[in-house]
């Protein structure tokens, strides 16, 4: 899986949805080309094409483990990636990305996790969960969004969000068995 060759400068201006998108790139999200859809299941929650699909976190579960107010996702399914972004409601600033992808190995996994540490994303080992997992923080106060990435098999998952680490964790540990 290729990663970027540059990394944006961030400054503290930046919004937590820009540190966001950062965190999604630097593990290829950038392959997924637009597309639409409603996230809705088909045969087993998998995609069209394979890959999870949104279907299996929905906004009402999503936003309960996060503790925050979200819509519905909107979809990018590019075969083996699935992207479900889903947005704050009301005055809440939010932006989640749940990201699914298929044909993961160790050695593909391996390497998003390099690429969120040579573009300043420093990661940490997380025990426990699924056949491999880390998680980053990036940010501080208000613009800070944690990640957690997580291999299941040949399925990677990924949850960002602004909220506290260990929510984003129960988030992925919600989701995992599911795929």
């Amino acid at each position: 899986m290729p990663t970027p060759t540059h990394s944006p400068v961030r400054t503290p201006r930046r919004s937590a949805g820009a540190l966001l998108l950062t965190s999604a790139l630097a593990v290829g999200a950038a392959a997924c080309s637009s597309g639409g859809g409603d996230g809705s299941a088909s045969g087993g929650g998998g995609s069209s094409h394979g890959a999870p699909s949104c279907a299996l976190a929905p906004a009402a579960t999503v936003g309960a483990a996060l503790g925050l107010p979200l819509q519905a996702p909107s979809v990018q399914d590019n075969g083996t990636v699935t992207v479900c972004t889903y947005a704050g409601t009301g005055t809440v600033p939010a932006t989640v990305i749940v990201r699914f992808q298929t044909g993961m190995d160790e050695a593909a996994f391996a390497a998003g996790r390099a690429g969120f540490d040579q573009h300043q994303e420093p990661t940490t080992e997380v025990t426990g969960l699924g056949d491999a997992a880390y998680s980053s923080t990036l940010g501080t106060g208000q613009f800070q969004q944690n990640t957690i990435v997580v291999r299941k098999g040949s399925t990677e998952l990924l949850v960002s969000a602004p909220a506290p680490l260990p929510q984003v964790e129960v988030l992925a540990r919600r989701l995992l068995p599911a795929i």
